[in-house]
């Protein structure tokens, strides 16, 4: 069986997740292979539209064919940009080692459940995937433009106002939800922090006041 490259080496999420594990090594070296792999299936899991796309089952059956297809053939050409992930993924492991390794891992993962993370802490790539919208927001919170906090926020709220704010502004509040329960887990806090430096509890709660305030006066 051929795989067509259009549909796994282009593939957006297949990508991801071997960039994932990269930035994984890179960030947390030291922490246990099936720490970080249940981390990838907490990510996907928590997005929705990724979810619904590639759900854990279909990326680990991709995995597997392509372990398939460069089985049966060791010199099958693979896409410049792929071939280079897959590299940096596995490392020192063997290409087909690693894939076959991931997707059984992977699944036996999901099948234990998501772990929470008062089980396993937030990490800061994780972070850089879940709060992307806090990370954008970052220029309107630092910004030395502004005389007042609440001036950089109000405005970084409603830049987009109005057609933009049903798309930007949610996803945002979403986030700030999402950091406010990290607060009594000291190492997920950490982790969140080391990406979004402004991201106490205060300052969160004032940002989620506001665009709350937005949303509810403005539309």
């Amino acid at each position: 069986m051929t795989i067509h490259t259009g549909a796994v080496y282009n593939n957006g999420v297949v990508a991801r997740l071997l960039d994932v594990l990269v930035a994984a090594r890179e960030h947390t070296p030291a922490t246990p292979p099936g720490d970080e792999l249940a981390r990838v299936n907490r990510t996907l899991d928590s997005n929705a539209a990724v979810s619904w796309a590639m759900p854990s089952a279909t990326l680990t059956a991709l995995f597997d064919l392509i372990a398939g297809q460069l089985e049966r053939s060791a010199d099958a050409s693979l896409p410049v940009g792929f071939a280079q992930r897959l590299k940096a993924a596995a490392g020192e492991q063997d290409r087909l080692e690693f894939l076959r390794e991931t997707a059984a891992t992977l699944r036996e993962l999901q099948r234990e459940g998501i772990p929470r993370f008062d089980d396993l802490p937030l990490s800061p790539w994780e972070a850089e995937l879940r709060f992307a919208a806090l990370r954008d927001f970052s220029w309107w919170v630092e910004s030395d433009e502004y005389d007042a906090f609440d001036e950089g926020v109000r405005d970084g709220v409603a830049s987009e106002h109005p057609d933009g704010c049903a798309e930007r502004v949610p996803p945002l509040i979403a986030e700030l939800h999402a950091a406010l329960l990290l607060e009594t887990d000291a190492a997920s806090s950490a982790s969140l922090r080391s990406v979004v430096p402004w991201a106490t509890p205060p300052v969160l709660r004032e940002i989620l006041r506001l665009a709350s305030t937005h949303l509810l006066e403005a539309h």
